[in-house]
C-alpha cells in the first residue's frame, strides 16, 4: 500500500513538474514573441520617424534656399533701385551744373542754323526760365551778336526751371532740352548697364 501511494505521489509530481515546465515553456515562448513584436514595432516607428524628419528637413532646406534666393532677389532689386536712384539724382544735377547760360547760347545757334537748313526761315522760339532766358539774351548780345541774324526768339516759362523748350516760330512742335528732360533720357542709357552690373555680380 505504501509503494503505490509513494507511486502515486511520484507520478503526480511527475505530471505536475512536467505540466508546470510545459506551462512555462509556452509562457516563455509568448513573452519572446511578444517582445520580439514589440522590438520589431519599436524599430519600425524609429525608422518611420527618422525617415519623417528627413524629410522634414530636405523640404525645410528646399524651403529656406528658395526663401534665400527670393530674399537675394529682393535685395539686389532694392539696391539697384537705390543705385540707379544715386545715378538719376547724380545725372540730374550733373546736368544742371553743365546747362550754362553760354552752353545754353551755343545750342540755340546751332539748333538755329539747322532749322534753317531744314527749310525754317522764320527763325525759332526758344522758352526758358526767367532767370536763364535773361543770362542766354544777354549771352547771346554779348558773344553772338554777328549771328543773332539767324533769329532766335527768346522768352520766359514759369515751368521750366532749367535748360529750353525749342521750336519753329509760331509752331505748335518743341524739342524738350530741359534738364528733367535730358536727365531722364541720359539715365535711361545708364540704367540698362546699371542692371548689367547688378546682374553680374549675383552672379
Amino acid at each position: 500500500m505504501a509503494e503505490e501511494l509513494q507511486h502515486l505521489i511520484e507520478r503526480i509530481r511527475k505530471e505536475g513538474v512536467e505540466s508546470g515546465e510545459k506551462a512555462a515553456d509556452s509562457l516563455v515562448a509568448e513573452a519572446k514573441q511578444k517582445a520580439s513584436q514589440i522590438v520589431a514595432d519599436a524599430r519600425k516607428q524609429a525608422h518611420d520617424m527618422v525617415e519623417k524628419a528627413e524629410k522634414d528637413a530636405e523640404a525645410f532646406a528646399v524651403r529656406g534656399k528658395a526663401t534665400l534666393q527670393q530674399a537675394a532677389r529682393d535685395l539686389l532689386i532694392s539696391i539697384g533701385g537705390a543705385v540707379g536712384g544715386v545715378v538719376g539724382g547724380i545725372v540730374d544735377a550733373k546736368v544742371g551744373e553743365a546747362l550754362t547760360p553760354e552752353l545754353m547760347a551755343q545750342m540755340l545757334l546751332k539748333l538755329a542754323a539747322a532749322y534753317a537748313q531744314d527749310g525754317g526761315s522764320g527763325g525759332i522760339a526758344a522758352m526758358l526760365g526767367d532767370k536763364d532766358a535773361a543770362a542766354v539774351k544777354a549771352c547771346l548780345a554779348r558773344e553772338y551778336q554777328d549771328k543773332l541774324a539767324t533769329g532766335i526768339q527768346i522768352e520766359s516759362d514759369r515751368e521750366i526751371f532749367k535748360g529750353f523748350r525749342v521750336g519753329v516760330k509760331d509752331g505748335q512742335v518743341f524739342h524738350d532740352f530741359t534738364k528733367e528732360a535730358i536727365a531722364e533720357s541720359l539715365a535711361s542709357f545708364l540704367r540698362p548697364e546699371l542692371a548689367e552690373l547688378v546682374k553680374k555680380a549675383a552672379e
